[in-house]
């Protein structure tokens, strides 16, 4: 029990007699070590949210940018809080894991732990974690953990993705007109003739590498707004490297050198003018709406696409996802009310169906990213599989560790997590691949279609596509979760009475020291209370414990508790009509009387402890044969696998219809390479139909990849009849 330190705090004290026994056990040094703890996460996640979690060349070749460099000053306070928020979660799952989940586990490996783990310990063992798990390289093992949490807070914040979509506008070929021109110094006839001609080449690339730089020295020199900004120390010594780059450049084309070498630096010059113009746009101004009003002030005709993030994926799930969470534990919660039935004990399958369905989007999707951005990408069934099976085993750990944690439950539970987790996530992850094509060659937005990318939003087909692959989920969950549920709700069922057995020896044992404390205030329970009939009562519960280890089918029966019911009953016989408990050992009687004590508390927990073998012995005698148990349990098994298949089902359409979004949203025929056929009708069903010489990925997705868009324009190479003429390829925002 809390204790209070001074007479102010009194009245607090007094109401925690209202809170649970396990809070109420917490001590001043267990809360001490706690609160130093969250202390030393927010000051550990605050430092170490400025470290990078994207690649040097994500954001150019020439100059790496800091976190903070990448995104406005409001979106980076945003992620800071959403990193905090993170460890900080995290912090609080390790805590609810240590002392209470973990131990049971620990119990069952040979030469582990016995289950003793000291409380007042755990949090500063907690907080070690961390900052050991932190401080690793992201790339290695336990690091990668702190890494995911990081990017998501990046992600979260667009970082780098702010900065980056921007910049790939300003590095792509916007038009040259003579005010252009004018601002690079490059107006001459010739030059104009040039342009006239043609608008792409290495040297019209490097009059517009010469424009962004004018843009860059305007924003430096002559707007109050950008000089505080750019005269910082590290944009200062950015915006001197570009200088020397664009000199000795200049120096290079004075020589009439125009070569492949030269080629390539001009393009990666221009990228990094682009990523710097970006930066320091984004950096100084707090939005996309001001973003364009100054790329319009000076007179930059690129549009800023609306910044997306993996994270932003994420978060569109986990609302989904935990809506129809909240709808089911709210409906199970009012039934339990009304009719008194135990539905609500099945509550455990929305926690780890969220987990497993929003932990397969993510390592699943990150995983497809990378893939994909590195051009590696081969449809083939071992890719596949592999990905399949390490993910899944990544997703049943994490997933079932924090449902535990929730939950609780003994060791059984902890099992039935994993078996549950594992069976749903395999086939998850495995369609998910699946989900992700079908988005691909899904219909197209009204957004495309008003761009003149698409020809015409499809709402039958795209409906049928929708409850197809929501009802593929749906079944496959449903019959999984169905098929699972007996082995899994037998692994709790078997697990539990042996559970509350040990419970309630160990609940003697208490009793025992208290006695032989001699209290007098315990005084009554050694002089009513006999103690053969608590030693009767312990020889009764180890009976039953060794009947339950070797596996006799004794315990199946109903009399494996009538044993311990009878000798409860005879150890509260405090004679002259006086029982501690109610008969078959129920709360009431002449406990409830007493009012203190240590012997009293350790019996009100004995007396919780057998009552709350009934029901599980009634449950474990339901398995005597599986056909009793099909006939009890179909109504909580129906009801579990209900709720994995709603969950999968919502997974499934949400992800379909938020990736059809992302990759038809934002396109326009300007962002579309030339060999993209002109025809609407055509250029959509180009851009939808899977192509097998590109490991089956369609247009519409292969051109957000820089690789497969060479990849694309091979292909198209190959087919004149339906390109007949392939024009020069141009590079675009």
């Amino acid at each position: 029990m809390m204790e209070c330190p001074y007479s102010v705090f009194s009245t607090f004290c007094a109401w925690t007699q209202y809170l649970p026994p396990v809070i109420q056990q917490i001590t001043g040094s267990q809360i001490a070590s706690f609160l130093f703890g969250v202390l030393v996460v927010v000051v550990f996640a605050t430092d170490h949210y400025k470290v990078p979690t994207y690649a040097k060349t994500t954001v150019g070749e020439f100059i790496e940018l800091a976190p903070e460099s990448l995104t406005s000053h409001s979106r980076y306070m945003k992620g800071l809080a959403i990193y905090v928020g993170l460890m900080l979660g995290f912090y609080f799952i390790l805590l609810a894991i240590g002392p209470t989940a973990i131990a049971p586990v620990l119990s069952y490996i040979p030469g582990g732990s016995d289950g003793k783990i000291d409380n007042s310990v755990w949090p500063l063992a907690a907080t070690s974690i961390i900052t050991l798990i932190g401080s690793r390289d992201d790339d290695k093992y336990l690091g990668r953990m702190e890494g995911w949490l990081r990017s998501i807070a990046h992600e979260a914040a667009y970082i780098p993705y702010a900065v980056t979509n921007l910049a790939v506008a300003l590095d792509g070929s916007f038009p040259l007109t003579d005010e252009e021109l004018r601002a690079a110094g490059e107006l001459s006839p010739a030059t104009q003739a040039l342009i006239e001609e043609s608008q792409e080449g290495s040297r019209q690339n490097w009059i517009r590498a010469k424009f962004l730089y004018s843009r860059l020295e305007l924003l430096r020199d002559r707007d109050d707004q950008f000089k505080p900004v750019m005269r910082q120390p590290e944009n200062e010594r950015a915006f001197g490297f570009v200088r020397e780059q664009r000199e000795a450049l200049t120096k290079e084309l004075d020589r009439g050198d125009l070569g492949e070498d030269v080629s390539r630096k001009i393009d990666a010059f221009k990228n990094a003018l682009a990523v710097f113009l970006a930066s320091i746009l984004w950096r100084a101004c707090e939005n996309e709406t001001a973003v364009n009003a100054k790329l319009r002030s000076i007179r930059l005709n690129v549009s800023t696409p609306a910044p997306r993030s993996p994270a932003t994926f994420i978060f569109h799930l986990a609302f989904y996802l935990g809506g129809v969470a909240s709808v089911f534990l709210i409906l199970m919660k009012v039934r339990a009310m009304q009719f008194q039935d135990e539905s609500v004990q099945q509550k455990w399958h929305l926690t780890l169906a969220f987990l497993v369905f929003l932990l397969t989007a993510f390592f699943v999707t990150r995983w497809r990213e990378k893939r994909l951005a590195s051009g590696d990408w081969k449809y083939s069934s071992d890719v596949i599989i592999r990905c399949a099976i390490l993910n899944t085993i990544a997703i049943t750990i994490i997933s079932a560790l924090v449902t535990f944690a929730v939950h609780q439950g003994g060791s059984g539970r902890f099992y039935a997590m994993l078996l549950m987790a594992f069976g749903i996530a395999l086939p998850s992850t495995l369609l998910f691949q699946m989900l992700m094509r079908w988005a691909a060659s899904s219909p197209p937005t009204e957004e495309a279609v008003a761009a003149t990318v698409g020809y015409r939003t499809n709402r039958v087909e795209l409906l049928k596509m929708t409850f197809y692959a929501g009802g593929s989920y749906s079944i496959i969950a449903f019959v999984f979760a169905f098929v699972l549920y007996w082995p899994s709700d037998y692994t709790i069922v078997s697990s539990t009475p042996l559970q509350y057995v040990e419970s309630a020896l160990i609940t003697l044992g208490n009793i025992d020291k208290v006695n032989q404390d001699k209290r007098d205030e315990d005084s009554w329970f050694r002089t009513s209370v006999s103690q053969a009939s608590v030693r009767n009562l312990e020889t009764a519960l180890q009976n039953v414990r060794a009947n339950i280890l070797k596996g006799d089918k004794s315990v199946y029966e109903p009399e494996a508790l009538s044993a311990i019911v009878t000798e409860c009953d005879t150890m509260g016989d405090l004679g002259g009509g006086r029982q501690l408990f109610k008969p078959g050992c129920e709360l009431g009687g002449f406990l409830s009387t007493l009012s203190k004590g240590e012997v009293m508390s350790n019996l009100y927990v004995l007396q919780m402890q057998i009552a709350s073998m009934k029901p599980a012995f009634a449950a474990l005698q339901n398995y005597r044969k599986l056909s009793n148990a099909v006939d009890l349990q179909w109504p909580n098994a129906l009801l579990a696998s209900l709720m994995w298949a709603v969950m999968a089902g919502v997974f499934a359409v949400s992800a379909l219809l938020y990736r059809r979004r992302e990759l038809w949203d934002g396109l326009s025929p300007r962002k579309l390479p030339d060999f993209v056929p002109e025809d609407r009708q055509e250029r959509e069903t180009w851009l939808r139909t899977p192509l097998y010489d590109l490991a089956k990925l369609s247009p519409l997705e292969a051109l957000r990849y820089p690789t497969f868009r060479a990849r694309l324009a091979d292909n198209m190479s190959t087919q004149p009849s339906i390109q007949p003429s392939v024009p020069h390829l141009r590079t675009v925002a």
